[in-house]
């Protein structure tokens, strides 16, 4: 039975890296990817991003100088360690899903300022996490965007590599049914998908796949990161590119050589700040 009427959509992929923000940004920039000004959040992390259509990458960082006040952060993994789900209303979702048992935290407020035309404005969001301790290696949580246009500006949104959107992000899962039950109750049109031992759970325009090790390992081979504690560990985000000579162009210019993947191409994720990355049309 639903729990609320709200779509599960994927809003953005979150890659940590640490105090490494600097190092990161330019190995992405390598990769192809125009990435927005470093932004500096009120909670003490800084990030960069990289706009698509309908979602993003986010690179989220801490400086090497500060405090650390997101201690929860930085013990995860190096690599994609937080996937973003989109709410208009963190608050009633947060309460459904808080009154269907499911393991959410209290939702907070923060924002980080944008330089639009030389004028400082905050761009703020909403936030709750879902899954606390029952998910290892990072974090699912839910983002409401108060002030959407001063992410998704046009201006941040070519890249040169091509890509227009986050197509699917790959999970390798030791307890599929720990994700599968945090997120059902969502409309139907959420529902996992089997096929051939792979749970898929439509999130958007983006798939969600949810694939054993061994899996991942016939599919990807050491392309992804190998290893780990825990129930299971992100490790792949497929990206839906304008076409694959622009997308092999940039990388060869960024001085990457990409190797043919299920009719794409795959950089590995040791040379991509520990997530693989298959560019497909």
């Amino acid at each position: 039975m639903p729990v609320t009427a709200q779509p599960l959509v994927l809003d953005h992929a979150v890659i940590g890296v640490l105090d490494q923000l600097d190092t990161a940004a330019e190995l992405y920039r390598k990769l192809g990817f125009a990435l927005t000004p470093r932004g500096y959040h009120t909670l003490g992390s800084i990030n960069h991003l990289a706009v698509f259509a309908d979602n993003y990458v986010e690179l989220l960082g801490f400086p090497p100088e500060g405090d650390k006040k997101r201690t929860d952060l930085w013990s995860y993994p190096v690599g994609l360690n937080g996937l973003a789900f989109r709410t208009t209303d963190a608050a009633t979702l947060q309460g459904e899903l808080a009154a269907a048992g499911k393991p959410v935290t209290d939702w907070r407020d923060f924002s980080r300022p944008v330089d639009v035309d030389g004028e400082q404005k905050p761009a703020s969001f909403r936030t709750f996490q879902i899954g606390g301790d029952t998910i290892s290696n990072g974090r699912f949580f839910f983002c409401q965007h108060n002030t959407p246009e001063l992410v998704w500006r046009p201006v941040d949104q070519n890249h040169p590599n091509g890509v227009l959107n986050i197509s699917d992000v790959f999970i390798v899962s030791r307890a599929p049914q720990t994700i599968t039950e945090l997120l059902d109750g969502f409309p139907s049109a959420a529902a996992p998908q089997i096929h051939e031992s792979v749970i898929s759970i439509q999130a958007g325009v983006v798939t969600i796949h949810l694939i054993s090790e061994a899996s991942a390992l016939t599919r990807f081979g050491s392309a992804v990161p190998q290893g780990f504690e825990g129930n299971e560990r992100k490790v792949a985000l497929g990206l839906k590119v304008r076409s694959l000579k622009t997308a092999a162009d940039a990388l060869a210019l960024g001085g990457f050589s990409p190797q043919p993947f299920d009719g794409g191409l795959l950089i590995d994720a040791d040379a991509a700040n520990g997530v693989a990355l298959w560019f497909k049309e």
